[in-house]
């Protein structure tokens, strides 16, 4: 029996509401299973889609630029600057600011390393000279610049740098797109030119073995022809290819025989024998051994030497693939990578918006700290003391609308904009503690006193009181303003005010609901009922209080539905000796 009992009052609670305490919870996680359907949806179309991004980069198979016009504009206009304008990124090793950083401090040493050795293997010319004279200052000229851009901040607190200006306008003008190109190609060719210079005949006739370091450093100066990510891969490819063929043209026209002396000299150095002339000497006469064996000797170094130049030329034509080869992977990579930082900047500040859209929302049904409350505590009402409360009625508006025109649209289109007016008041600063509670038909309902953190910053005591009461006569002003627009019809309104204690709070999981509730709501919805048209009417136990401010005249005894009668007062203006921003 005692278990039938228990079970019996289980089915009895169950049948009862939730607890309003859970009906934001509720609310949020019907939200998210929401979402989570969106997404799983959203994840089901991009798997059909043939048409995927993912699938298909965004890019010119043979140009690699990018298909949107707009995307290519961005790229050429922010994507090799130093000074980033995404300021909603933090700058990563990654982006074009560092990225461009290294690219020019890579090409300096490269630079340094190639004209160093070039100065110590090889005889010294009046053109390396003057070639080494301008290609130093450029280099020092670019690393200067991106110093001291890194450096901008400190310079510009310490004012060291007074032509800091100079110098960032001109970064500014070399940044342009084919402004950076000139500059590019003329930083990553630097190398492999101080190469190309110090060919000369005299370096490798009186050097051992300058032809293999002179290839070397050819080979380094072509491969870091794959710097500088940000520029186009087909002008620096080309360009590598240029001095690739220049290179060889030079190796083989046979300008200078430093390939063979060289070769020579490890010949004799090694002791070298040709076994193919073994058998021949051995069989023909004493006194034309000699002779054969220098015939046989000249045809296998002539096989040797061409086998070299060969795999000089190999080695060049197999560095030139690889510079082509990387040097599209790299721009791909960086174009893809700049296009998905746009892409997640664009939607991120379409989420933004989007958001700040939906809280702007929010806050016109519910008010901000009321909201803040909500997602951070689901805490759905508060008691407040010393409310003030107003409601301000249009009471002839039904004599002005008639359906008879248009359905009545165009009668409610004039309440709107009365309302609208209504609403501007509240965004002045003077009236930061008043909030908008809702609109009945046509009358306005607001109140004062509500958030606490507004309160506390008030001077005085009572000021979310004086404000309000500012706010009900600055309503009668916007009702005379907008009766001059108005032909031939007066609106007239009346508000009754009240404070005192109330309830705050949200009702409903779904459309929610912010309103109050209280004795001293009901006793302004009855000073306004009972009101009289134009003024301002309030009880008699707010006359102590708004009365430092404001003068009153006696209306007298006023029956109000569930209080008898009650003294009122009606609002004749504020005090002329008293200044409304004392304390």
């Amino acid at each position: 029996m005692e278990c039938f009992k228990f079970s019996d009052q289980n089915i009895r609670r169950s049948h009862l509401p939730p607890p309003l305490g859970d009906n934001f919870n509720i609310c949020f996680h019907k939200l998210r299973k929401q979402s989570d359907l969106q997404l799983i949806r959203c994840v089901q179309d991009n798997v059909t889609s043939l048409h995927s991004y993912c699938m298909k980069p965004p890019l010119s198979g043979i140009t690699l630029f990018f298909r949107q016009k707009d995307m290519e504009r961005e790229y050429r206009a922010c994507a090799h600057r130093i000074t980033e304008k995404q300021g909603d990124s933090p700058p990563t090793l990654a982006t074009s600011r560092f990225n461009t950083y290294f690219d020019i401090v890579i090409s300096a040493l490269v630079y340094t390393a190639i004209a160093v050795c070039l100065f110590l293997l090889y005889t010294v010319s009046l053109g390396w000279i003057l070639f080494f004279s301008v290609a130093t200052v450029i280099h020092i000229f670019a690393v200067l610049l991106c110093v001291q851009q890194f450096l901008k901040p400190a310079l510009v607190n310490s004012n060291v740098c007074p032509g800091l200006d100079f110098s960032r306008w001109l970064l500014d003008k070399f940044a342009d797109w084919y402004p950076w190109h000139v500059c590019g190609a003329v930083l990553v060719s630097l190398p492999i030119a101080s190469v190309l210079v110090n060919f000369t005949c005299v370096n490798f006739s009186s050097t051992n073995g300058g032809d293999l370091y002179y290839s070397y450093m050819f080979f380094v100066g072509l491969v870091h022809f794959c710097n500088f990510t940000q520029l186009n891969c087909w002008m620096k490819s080309v360009l590598a290819t240029l001095a690739g063929i220049i290179y060889i043209s030079l190796v083989a026209s046979h300008a200078c025989s430093f390939f063979a002396f060289d070769y020579f000299n490890r010949r004799s150095e090694k002791n070298f024998t040709p076994d193919a002339t073994v058998g021949i000497v051995g069989l023909l006469p004493l006194d034309n051994n000699s002779a054969v064996a220098d015939y046989s000797e000249r045809q296998h170094e002539h096989r040797n030497f061409n086998l070299y130049y060969g795999e000089i030329f190999l080695d060049v034509l197999l560095l030139l693939l690889l510079v082509w080869f990387l040097n599209r992977e790299f721009e791909i990579s960086y174009r893809l990578s700049f296009h998905g930082n746009m892409v997640a900047v664009r939607d991120k500040a379409r989420v933004q918006s989007m958001k700040n859209q939906a809280d702007w929302l929010l806050n016109n049904i519910i008010p901000k700290h009321v909201a803040d409350q909500l997602k951070n505590t689901a805490k759905y009402s508060e008691n407040h003391r010393d409310v003030g409360i107003i409601f301000a009625s249009i009471v002839n508006f039904n004599e002005m609308y008639d359906e008879s025109y248009l359905g009545g649209k165009e009668y409610l289109r004039v309440l709107n904009e009365l309302i609208a007016d209504f609403d501007d008041l509240l965004t002045k600063i003077e009236f930061q503690n008043v909030e908008k509670i809702k609109t009945i038909g046509s009358t306005f309902m607001a109140a004062s006193g509500l958030n606490p953190d507004v309160r506390r910053q008030n001077k005085h005591p009572h000021q979310h009181l004086f404000e309000l009461m500012d706010f009900a006569m600055s309503l009668q002003k916007v009702i005379d303003d907008f009766n001059r627009d108005l032909i031939e019809f007066n609106l007239v309104l009346r508000v009754g005010y009240n404070f005192g204690d109330v309830t705050a709070g949200v009702i409903g999981t779904s459309k929610l609901y912010y309103d109050i509730w209280g004795d001293a709501v009901n006793i302004a919805s009855r000073m306004d009922s009972t009101g009289v048209h134009g003024r301002i009417q309030v009880g008699g136990a707010c006359v102590p209080v708004l009365s430092e401010r404001y003068e009153f005249e006696p209306r007298g005894s006023v029956y109000v539905k569930g209080k008898d009668n009650m003294n009122v007062f009606l609002v004749k203006g504020k005090r002329g000796d008293v200044n409304i921003d004392d304390g």
